[in-house]
Formats: structure tokens, sequence, C-alpha cells
């Protein structure tokens, strides 16, 4: 699994943001804001880490239950699956 286009994440002003860049800015006008969790499995998934993957170097990061982050990754994975960000 993996993005389909090349993304930058930046903090602006306290908020975390990404914004595709180079051809995927012609097809994936939209900015994409996050928390520092999400900006956390968005970076895995950039390294074309799988649901799984995320959640097992995540859980050595967070201190939170193995239920919850699945939770939170599922969540992100499914939004930008939706928005056709996601190559399996």
């Amino acid at each position: 699994m993996k993005l389909k286009y090349e993304f930058a994440v930046r903090d602006v002003c306290g908020s975390i943001a990404a914004l595709a860049i180079g051809e995927g800015a012609k097809y994936y006008p939209n900015v994409i804001s996050m928390n520092e969790t999400g900006k956390d499995i968005f970076t895995c998934l950039q390294q074309g880490m799988d649901e799984d993957a995320i959640v097992k170097k995540m859980l050595t990061e967070y201190e939170v239950s193995e239920e919850q982050l699945r939770s939170e990754v599922k969540a992100l994975v499914e939004k930008l699956r939706a928005e056709g960000l996601i190559i399996d």
C-alpha cells in the first residue's frame, strides 16, 4: 500500500498540512489537514508501509492501546482511500 502521489508535509502556523507536489499537484490540489498522530501515519504511508506495519511501528512510539491505534490508522487510510489517494 502506498500513496498515489508524492506529498510535502509541513507545519503551517501550528497546523499540519499535506500537499501533493510535482505531477500530483495537478490531479489533487486539496490540502490534507491532520494532527501529529495523523502526520506519523501519513509518513509511514509515504514509506509504503501497510496498516499492520504502521500499527507495529507506532506502538513503540505512543502509549496507547493497539485497538485505539489500529482504529486511528484505519480511519485515516479509509479517508485517503475515499479520496483516491491509496494504491494497494
